[in-house]
């Protein structure tokens, strides 16, 4: 992991990716690329534009001598920088910068916030775009333990699942090792409330935590510990995280064929819509 984009909170706010990139670049000499974002949406009116170009001059005036106090205040990795970016829309700037960039991370201030799985859009059009791992980050002070925990996809009749498995599995080491963290991993096969034959039932979820257990060996990684649930995905993912107060959860973006492409399934945006600790997603 050499390369980092951080992508910086307004001046007024905690910088909690910033953090989370310089914990990490500490540890692993990956250099960062600190971007922060200014934009005055009247200057994309014609009929105003002239009259804000000043107001906009000034921002962005603002905002690099901000930058500068920031970059003085936490010493940056050999090879890092920082830049002022005015643009509209964050999400595509990103994507055209992964596009044109080598980068290994992307890290954001995660937008808690009610609605739609209490992710703003900006972090929803990140998760379900970027074709790099993207970590977003929430204020986790009550977090006692440096662990991670990945959740795997209880579904291993199918390749693609086996593959994205494999691949969180991957990135959960690699993450892991530069933090220092211990690497779990959880899976949930979901069951209703009733179970007909419970013994039946028993019989086939031990046979699936067999094959759980067979991707992990398969794949190469240590994990200190598997936790097999079953249940609501969303709740009991999430009672795993919360119960060992992990520094974080990490999701696959599941793989479909055809136009559709990369997506993040129905599970997965629960799982992640009701997370109360850091989120890495994995494409």
């Amino acid at each position: 992991m050499q390369n980092i984009l951080v992508i910086l909170d307004k001046p007024k706010h905690e910088q909690i990716a910033l953090q989370r990139a310089l914990d990490l670049a500490e540890k692993s000499g990956a250099r960062l690329h600190l971007v922060s974002f200014v934009y005055e949406p009247l200057a994309s009116i014609s009929f105003l534009s002239g009259a804000v170009l000043n107001v906009s001059a000034e921002m962005q005036e603002a905002r690099h001598k901000w930058l500068a106090e920031m970059q003085q205040k936490h010493a940056l990795p050999a090879g890092s920088r920082a830049e002022v970016v005015w643009h509209h829309d964050i999400p595509s700037w990103i994507l055209d910068y992964l596009a044109d960039n080598d980068c290994d991370l992307v890290i954001k201030t995660a937008q808690k916030q009610f609605g739609r799985g209490g992710f703003g859009s900006i972090d929803w059009r990140l998760i379900e775009n970027l074709p790099t791992p993207l970590w977003l980050a929430v204020s986790t002070h009550w977090v006692k333990h440096d662990r991670i925990v990945s959740a795997l996809d209880p579904a291993l009749d199918n390749p693609l699942h086996i593959e994205l498995n494999r691949r969180v599995l991957a990135f959960g080491e690699a993450i892991s090792q530069r933090l220092g963290a211990d690497l779990e991993a959880v899976a949930c096969v979901p069951a209703p409330d009733e179970i007909v034959d419970l013994d039946a039932f028993r019989e086939q979820t031990g046979a699936l935590l067999d094959a759980v257990d067979k991707v992990i060996t398969d794949s190469g990684v240590h994990c200190t510990k598997t936790h097999f649930v079953t249940g609501k995905p969303a709740a009991e993912v999430n009672r795993v995280v919360d119960r060992n107060k992990a520094r974080a959860i990490l999701v696959g973006r599941g793989v479909r064929k055809g136009p559709k492409g990369f997506l993040l399934g129905n599970t997965a945006e629960r799982i992640l819509g009701r997370s109360n600790t850091d989120v890495m997603v994995v494409p």
